[in-house]
């Protein structure tokens, strides 16, 4: 398949009934600044959208998040609750983020260091479309540029550079329209891995679950193009409560034959995106955002990025 300039854009609704929206998920992993953040959009079919922007500054969580009105009909932004912005500068290449709020403040600029990848090339089918009902997905290794202010805490009146490698998703769907379970208990069942790895050559991205039966998706982009992987396998170790990832290993398979194995390193700390579907109240899914480093075992190259991970069901179920 083709990701199209228009993708990079809102989406018209399908025939399906209930919540339908676009999913814009940017990270920033600069070590050198000790800045990590993920920034997180829910453009939907209700007349709303939902903004976050969720960092660790030097070691401490600062969280923003906010719900504005937004017009039904799909269209090409910016998108913006009026302190958090999106703009598409030039589609499938360079998009602009900027943020002003009274605890910390950015202007950054995102390039393309390889092309987008579309999820339904994958060589076993797009494994987002069980969730994804008449959706796509699209994914992309960046490079993080802009200024960074800091308006509270000890460094307040910094403001640092950000020069560093980043990623990005595009989705668009209805997998949050889903009536949640009515009796929410604690289980802690871990769910799918998401990592997205960079290193200075290449750019590693892998969708599984601990399922062996499921599909698994993803890719390898470098200088000479994208190439979607076979298959991957995840070994997790987990802190005491269950929830909170200490280190991951990644063993991925190409078609070739080829075998890589990724582990992680030195974590920087963590944050967690509030999924929620029409309900303000109800997280419906845990979506866990860990900022490690990096090891390829085979070639000893070192990297960083974020190991997204979930675990079942939400817990707390309700943000109150």
């Amino acid at each position: 398949m083709v990701v199209k300039a228009a993708d990079e854009y809102r989406h018209d609704q399908p025939v399906i009934e209930g919540l339908w929206a676009d999913t814009l998920w940017v990270s920033v992993v600069d070590r050198e600044a000790d800045i990590f953040g993920i920034i997180h959009f829910q453009l939907t079919n209700k007349g709303y959208a939902r903004y976050e922007s969720l960092f660790v500054i030097d070691g401490v969580q600062q969280q923003y998040g906010n719900k504005h009105p937004l017009v039904v009909e799909s269209d090409q932004g910016p998108w913006t609750d009026g302190v958090l912005k999106y703009e598409v500068v030039k589609p499938l290449e360079e998009i602009r983020i900027t943020f002003d709020w009274s605890r910390f403040a950015f202007d950054l600029t995102f390039k393309g260091r390889f092309p987008v990848f579309d999820y339904d090339d994958c060589v076993n089918g797009n494994p987002f479309h069980v969730s994804m009902e008449a959706g796509g997905h699209f994914e992309q290794a960046m490079h993080c540029t802009g200024d960074f202010e800091i308006r509270g805490g000890p460094c307040k009146g910094e403001t640092r550079q950000l020069d560093s490698w980043s990623h990005r998703d595009h989705s668009w769907s209805a997998r949050f329209s889903d009536e949640p379970e009515w009796v929410p208990t604690q289980q802690n069942i871990t769910g799918h891995y998401w990592p997205s790895i960079q290193t200075a050559d290449s750019h590693i991205n892998v969708f599984g679950t601990p399922d062996p039966t499921a599909r698994v998706g993803g890719f390898i982009s470098d200088a000479n193009g994208s190439r979607a992987i076979l298959s991957c396998s995840c070994e997790w170790l987990m802190s005491d409560n269950g929830r909170d990832a200490v280190g991951f290993r990644y063993t991925i398979e190409m078609p070739d034959g080829e075998t890589i194995h990724v582990r992680t390193g030195r974590k920087y700390g963590q944050v967690k995106l509030w999924l929620r579907g029409e309900n303000d109240l109800e997280n419906v899914f845990d979506c866990y955002e860990p900022f490690f480093d990096y090891e390829i075992e085979e070639t000893g190259e070192r990297g960083y990025g974020v190991s997204e991970y979930s675990v079942m069901p939400p817990w707390p179920k309700w943000l109150v």
